[in-house]
């Protein structure tokens, strides 16, 4: 028996209904602890990039070439975070939600156990490099699916509440932002940087180690989403590809802005030194108040969304996100300060990542039916980072640079905010098409 026929067999009952209570709130935590997981584990990586420039993509001090190399490694699990999406999230439509989550987070621990494990280059030679590249597609081919079962197990736990439980991934990922920050800022202030080399890199990492077991269980321990369809003999990907292109396109374009926002944050330290010429600390500045707010923020308006409506709420972010995008880059460019950093980057926090993103996954369940949930879900998903997020940043630092306008992010993010407006009004008839399960 194979590793997911096995994890199969562990997670799966016969067409299970669902218990509200203890159980309820378990599987909550679960799910949203192995998405913390997944952010936890991908920006860690970033945070050692030089470190990792110097142990594994060089035989001397690193050097422009090997942080080039490094920084590639960190890209790779982007490229294939489709792959995972289309495979993951087709076994979650398939054998459940709970089975898909179990087999993500088995993943997951593999590629970072890898990471946390894998001798340098100076004792294993050309191997080191090979093999933490390839624990990086683990853990890009484990993310891709992850968010769509996810996003599809929180979104199902209560139609009437579905926002606010699909929210709590971002809350989720705020809370990873912050611990690795802490524990990576941690590492270089306790140690030299001749320990770090050594080998004190690796605590954070067999940190992420050892939570990843504790999901696995805790995911073990957890219920079936009662919207789910206890129907395995049918193909996901081939019936989204016969009935469901329009809806992919659509999700694609709405999560767009959402992705361009997450890139645009993590791009603004590199902007504020590069262009705005802010010392270190005040260029962080931003990206430290605006991942604590992220924390926040979003359940907050993923409810308010359930309430009076997400998709109106999400079209009227969008819109006045769009609008302030260029005056609030040019008021920073005008007079560059870490306090107006701060004003601009918690802004764009309260906007998109907020008022708009929190309530991107709980669309995406409205407009998918709960057959082929998942897969669509997480296609759409890794679709539009691959597209819209991981390329913000290096086509910002292009466009800045080749045309000298400072204000070049805020005119890019209209433009995309633009085009998800655009998609999300063409979304709404498909809406509700689907009831109790079944394609209409």
């Amino acid at each position: 028996m194979g590793l997911p026929a096995a994890i199969s067999a562990l997670s799966s009952d016969t067409c299970p209904r669902q218990a509200f209570g203890h159980r309820q709130k378990r599987t909550i935590l679960a799910t949203t602890l192995g998405g913390a997981l997944e952010w936890y584990d991908m920006l860690l990586y970033g945070m050692f990039s030089v470190t990792f420039s110097r142990l594994f993509f060089s035989t001397g001090q690193g050097g422009p070439l090997a942080l080039a190399l490094s920084l590639g490694s960190f890209g790779v699990a982007f490229l294939v975070r489709p792959l995972g999406a289309a495979w993951l999230g087709s076994w979650t439509d398939r054998h459940g939600r709970r089975s898909g989550l179990i087999l993500s987070s088995v993943l997951m621990t593999i590629g970072t156990g890898a990471v946390a494990l894998i001798p340098d280059s100076r004792t294993i030679g050309p191997l080191a490099p090979a093999l933490l590249v390839l624990s990086r597609m683990t853990q890009g081919f484990a993310a891709g699916g992850e968010f769509g079962s996810a996003s599809a197990m929180l979104a199902e736990r209560d139609p009437a509440r579905r926002g606010f439980y699909a929210s709590l991934q971002w809350s989720a990922s705020g809370v990873s932002v912050t611990l690795a920050a802490s524990l990576a800022w941690c590492v270089h202030h306790f140690f030299t940087d001749s320990q770090i080399d050594a080998g004190a890199w690796r605590l954070p990492f067999l940190f992420g180690l050892l939570m990843g077991p504790f999901a696995i269980w805790l995911r073990l321990r957890g219920e079936e989403s009662e919207e789910f369809i206890c129907q395995e003999n049918h193909l996901p990907l081939t019936e989204i590809a016969r009935n469901d292109k329009k809806r992919i396109l659509l999700a694609i374009g709405v999560v767009g802005l959402g992705a361009t926002g997450s890139g645009l944050n993590v791009y603004m330290p590199t902007y504020a030194r590069t262009f705005l010429h802010l010392s270190e600390t005040g260029s962080l500045s931003g990206t430290i108040g605006s991942g604590l707010l992220s924390i926040i923020v979003p359940p907050f308006f993923a409810s308010l969304g359930d309430k009076a409506g997400r998709r109106i709420m999400m079209i009227v972010a969008a819109t006045i996100g769009g609008l302030i995008a260029w005056p609030l880059f040019a008021w920073l460019s005008a007079a560059p300060s870490a306090a107006r950093l701060i004003a601009v980057q918690s802004a764009f926090i309260f906007c998109i990542y907020g008022a708009y993103y929190a309530s991107v996954p709980a669309l995406l369940a409205d407009i998918f039916p709960p057959r082929n949930r998942a897969s669509s879900i997480a296609l759409s998903y890794a679709a539009s980072q691959l597209l819209f997020g991981g390329f913000t940043p290096v086509l910002l630092s292009i466009l800045t640079r080749n045309s000298g306008l400072l204000s070049m992010p805020g005119l890019w993010l209209l433009a995309v905010a633009s085009m998800s407006v655009l998609c999300l009004c063409l979304a709404g008839p498909l809406i509700g098409e689907h009831r109790d399960g079944l394609i209409s």
